[in-house]
C-alpha cells in the first residue's frame, strides 16, 4: 500500500482543506496577497490532494492555462504533479501541461520534465517563469 493517496476533490470539506494548505503556504509563508492566492477562479479548476495516512499534506488546482502548486520537503510535490500529469494524459488526452512556476522552484518542475519558455514575470511581486510539460 503507498504511503500517500492521491484524490480529485469532490466535496467541499476537501475543498475547505485545500484553502487551508493554500493559505498557510501561499499566503502566510511565501507573503502573496489573498486576493491573489484567491482570484474567484476556483470553479474553473479541478482541484487535487495528497494524504498522507488521513492527512492532507499538499494541495493543487488545474486550470486550462495555468495551475498553482505547491510543496513541501516529503516529495509529495513531485507525487502530486506525476499523478496530475497522469490524469490529465489519461482522461483529457492531453500532450501539454502549462504552469507558472516561481523562480525559485523553476529547478523542481524542471526535474519534473517542464521545460520554461518566455520572460520572467512579477505576480504579485514574486518572480515567475512561465513552464511547459510536453508528453
Amino acid at each position: 500500500m503507498s504511503l500517500y493517496k492521491f484524490k480529485s476533490i469532490d466535496a467541499s470539506g476537501e475543498m475547505n482543506v485545500s484553502f487551508k494548505i493554500r493559505k498557510k503556504v501561499f499566503c502566510e509563508e511565501q507573503c502573496i496577497s489573498e486576493k491573489i492566492e484567491f482570484d474567484n477562479l476556483d470553479h474553473l479548476c479541478e482541484h487535487f490532494l495528497i494524504y498522507k495516512k488521513d492527512e492532507a499534506i499538499a494541495t493543487a488546482r488545474v486550470r486550462k492555462k495555468s495551475d498553482q502548486l505547491f510543496n513541501r520537503k516529503l516529495k509529495a510535490g513531485s507525487l502530486l504533479i506525476n499523478q496530475i500529469i497522469n490524469h490529465y494524459i489519461k482522461t483529457n488526452k492531453k500532450s501539454s501541461i502549462m504552469l507558472h512556476s516561481q523562480v525559485e522552484v523553476e529547478e523542481f518542475y524542471k526535474s519534473l520534465n517542464f521545460t520554461p519558455y518566455g520572460d520572467r514575470f512579477l505576480e504579485d511581486g514574486i518572480l515567475h517563469i512561465a513552464m511547459r510539460y510536453l508528453n
